[in-house]
């Protein structure tokens, strides 16, 4: 397998909060399990707790994916790890503890695999802590050389400018939300960050469009489809990656 993800062959298969169809999402059960299927790429979405830790979750509260309940920014994260994130999924997953960033990316550094980044909106507010996320990111990223195996994504894009004012080196994705029928803001915006991707929802999508982005020099990742039949339309776009719950049915239809 190449060790550099952006060169594998394309549409790239991206692990939506890991395997998160058969196993707790972004849980390490989820991201181990979509390493060992072959996926390309695994996604993960990161905000902070109380006391500045990040935290690899999606939603502002623990409600839905932990026995627990409360904001994320405003638990300290051993009163976070001590959630039970994994038998709302499922009896045999539980005990499963919610991850801060570095124990996921400590894990996956090493492995042919690259991981895109999203930075939750509730991230970038103004907390009491000393280093902005961003700067932890691009930090723990050029310590590790790890520029050419990772992707920066957020639905705030001034999180994503902070990111290019760090690093000219960072790979940034524009994320953009289903509402969001025109993508030329985002085009424009890619066009100032030197950004990598446009990562849209497939809804509305068509094939002229996804050739518009490509040719204006960015690639196009979407989210996110699941079943047989959206991940064949998905494929059929000429999209360049899709985010998608079922890795193995994806990598299946690509064989």
């Amino acid at each position: 397998m190449n060790s550099d993800p952006f060169l594998l062959p394309k549409p790239w298969v991206i692990a939506h909060r890991g395997d998160s169809g058969e196993y707790p999402e972004n849980t390490m059960s989820s991201f181990r399990n979509a390493w060992e299927l072959k996926a390309d790429w695994i996604e993960l979405d990161i905000t902070y707790s109380a006391d500045g830790k990040i935290v690899v979750i999606h939603d502002d509260t623990l409600d839905r994916t932990t026995d627990q309940k409360g904001e994320v920014k405003l638990l300290p994260f051993n009163m976070i790890r001590k959630a039970d994130a994994g038998s709302w999924k499922d009896q045999r997953f539980k005990g499963e503890k919610v991850p801060d960033l570095w124990e996921v990316w400590d894990y996956l550094r090493s492995k042919n695999i690259g991981l895109n980044v999203e930075i939750k909106s509730g991230a970038y507010e103004e907390i009491p802590i000393e280093t902005p996320i961003e700067q932890e990111l691009i930090d723990y990223t050029k310590r590790n050389s790890l520029f050419h195996k990772t992707l920066f994504s957020s639905f705030c894009w001034d999180s994503l400018v902070r990111l290019r004012e760090l690093s000219v080196e960072a790979k940034l994705g524009i994320l953009i939300g289903e509402e969001t029928s025109s993508w030329t803001e985002a085009l424009e915006l890619g066009f100032r960050l030197n950004a990598f991707s446009l990562n849209l929802s497939a809804k509305g999508l068509d094939k002229e469009t996804v050739s518009k982005i490509q040719k204006e020099g960015f690639k196009v990742l979407v989210y996110t489809l699941n079943t047989e039949e959206e991940l064949k339309f998905g494929i059929d776009l000429g999209v360049d990656g899709i985010f998608t719950n079922y890795p193995k049915r994806m990598r299946s239809l690509l064989t």
